[in-house]
């Protein structure tokens, strides 16, 4: 017999599940994360874009929204959400800063809390269908070895997927009286004030969550009334649309315009396609956008699922259709979220079957902030989890090693055909891209700004704004100015206000090609920008550093001196601006 847990086991196994996610981190390569002074993992992607955020706001002064960052994409308004950076463990941070270390990330303790908590969801829920501790740590192992979560891993402030589990927790535990609905409703708007902080996408999946739990307790339980539930969803939105505001995630003037939305979406077949993460199978063909769709649940679930299908004859499904008749409410808001991953055009391997466009678009204005809709496949993914392991305790209710031998087969399977686990990938996002010349450490304190011209403003749409850098020039000219005090016009923001992006744009060509020249300003030039910087009369000092034209008006000062013996400004504009090879 599967041993029960007695009471003191009961608040140990969450801690289990935690350890269990703790050990998979680490299992993964995690350990050098853990580092908070290690930079070095972080110079890539999504990774270097929410550091970078970070780093600055530490050091700017508190200001509203509390988010403000006014030395990133200067003088553009940027706040630290934009910079998908989390605003919760920023804020958390920020008081300490001027007794961390200089050069200080939290995303890789944040990925391993991220996995403790899935670990910790996850037995919490799996205590829902079975007693027995090996099937519920096995149960928490499955949830904790998701694709779905470690793809994203590159872009850490989305994943914290235990928000979608501990929804679902809410949803499906027993409740006895008034009081503890109450406090699930208590738990449910504390996971929304988490998830608002946290990334709006997330946000927007716990309160559709939230909308259908109330539901639930009205209708079904019974439990509450009408007006309860509509003072705690009017509480619920007043509270999340106030730290929306706090952050700046609205109230700046942003457009979240309509592009991206039906580009980034999910394929139908997202739940079983590996597209890639899985050693052992094939994926299938999905649209160039539709990686923000990627929702496979995992061959260790798809071995789970062949086999309740394929076991002979079983007589429990009218017991099942019961079953997910009493979610009714949770199972609407699943496949509500799941027809916007799908978005209003529909494909099967990546081909159009279906389109409702003109459908969709009186509703784009509301739709239009999450054109990564795709993402939204997170909860049908965790409910086919849910539903898989659920179904296989209760199918073989009477024999307990069946139960504990399908989900260690299961886990074993899922871990052994994770590609990150061989290949550890997972924490290799990219050297931290620091420029290395040693004048770059004479710059004087009187420099105030780092002004690339063109400006480098990744997913700007202005011709203003055009291409000439490397991809990631932003990432170490943002780096040059937070470890100087200085601000930099440069930066990459999930959202642009592009009328403000093009007027600031041109106002600063108008500057450049009028002669004026700031004296506390470092500037760094395109290549085809070099002959505003190359005439007499502009009287600038020029020099190649890293394998970037930079120019300064000043005429004294150690970093003048050392510019004006630097490698010269290219004859022509065919220099390239690429990094040079570190000493």
């Amino acid at each position: 017999m599967e041993p029960q847990p007695s009471e003191r086991w009961e608040r140990r196994l969450p801690w289990l599940g935690a350890v269990l996610g703790l050990l998979w981190f680490l299992a993964l390569g995690g350990a050098p994360a853990l580092n908070p002074t290690n930079l070095h993992w972080l110079g890539g992607g999504d990774h270097a874009q929410h550091t970078l955020g970070w780093l600055h706001f530490r050091n700017a002064p508190w200001s509203f929204p509390l988010g403000n960052i006014p030395s990133l994409m200067h003088p553009i308004p940027l706040t630290v959400g934009f910079t998908d950076s989390n605003p919760w463990v920023a804020l958390a941070l920020k008081p300490f800063s001027r007794w961390l270390p200089q050069d200080f990330q939290f995303i890789g303790p944040w990925l391993a809390l991220c996995l403790a908590l899935q670990g910790w969801m996850g037995a919490k829920l799996m205590g829902l269908f079975t007693r027995g501790v090996t099937q519920r740590l096995l149960g928490a192992a499955l949830f904790v070895l998701s694709p779905v979560l470690l793809f994203r891993f590159g872009h850490d402030t989305l994943c914290a997927h235990w928000l979608i589990l501990a929804m679902f927790w809410l949803h499906l535990r027993p409740r006895e009286d008034v009081q503890e609905a109450r406090r699930t409703v208590g738990q449910a708007l504390a996971l929304n004030v988490i998830a608002a902080g946290v990334h709006p996408y997330l946000e927007a999946m716990v309160l559709t969550l939230t909308v259908a739990l109330l539901f639930k307790l009205v209708r079904r339980e019974r439990l509450l009334s009408w007006r309860f539930a509509g003072a705690a969803l009017a509480t619920t939105l007043g509270v999340v649309g106030a730290l929306f505001v706090a952050f700046g995630y609205v109230g700046q003037g942003i457009s979240t315009g309509t592009n991206g939305f039906s580009y980034y979406s999910a394929d139908l077949l997202a739940p079983i396609n590996p597209s890639g993460a899985s050693r052992m199978m094939d994926g299938f063909p999905i649209g160039s956008g539709q990686y923000e769709g990627f929702g496979y649940i995992g061959t260790g679930f798809l071995a789970l699922a062949a086999v309740v299908l394929l076991w002979s004859p079983w007589r429990g499904w009218p017991r099942v259709k019961e079953g997910l008749g009493a979610q009714t409410p949770l199972v609407l808001s699943v496949v509500a979220l799941s027809v916007l991953a799908f978005s209003s055009v529909v494909t099967v391997t990546g081909r159009p079957v279906l389109t409702w466009r003109a459908l969709a678009e009186p509703l784009l204005p509301l739709l239009a902030p999450f054109r990564s809709s795709g993402r939204f496949i997170w909860p049908l993914d965790y409910a086919l989890m849910t539903g898989l392991v659920a179904l296989v305790a209760w199918r073989w209710r009477q024999s307990p090693r069946v139960v504990t031998a399908l989900l260690l087969g299961a886990v074993l399977l899922q871990a052994l055909d994770t590609k990150n686990l061989w290949d550890r990938t997972s924490f290799h996002d990219g050297t931290w891209p620091r420029l290395q010349a040693p004048e770059w450490e004479r710059v004087d304190p009187f420099y105030r700004h780092v002004v690339l011209f063109p400006p480098a403003i990744v997913g700007a749409r202005t011709p203003c704004v055009s291409g000439t850098f490397p991809d990631d020039a932003y990432v170490r000219f943002g780096d040059l100015a937070y470890r100087k005090g200085m601000t930099t016009n440069s930066a990459y923001s999930a959202r642009l206000d592009e009328a403000r992006v093009a007027s600031v744009c041109e106002a600063l060509r108008a500057e450049i090609e009028s002669g004026r020249f700031a004296q506390d300003t470092l500037y760094v030039v395109g290549e085809r920008e070099l002959e505003s910087f190359r005439r007499p009369e502009a009287g600038l000092t020029c020099g190649v550093l890293d394998g970037y034209t930079v120019c300064v008006a000043a005429k004294q000062g150690g970093f003048q001196e050392a510019l004006a013996r630097a490698p010269p400004m290219p004859v022509s504009g065919s220099a390239r601006q690429s990094q040079a090879s570190p000493p």
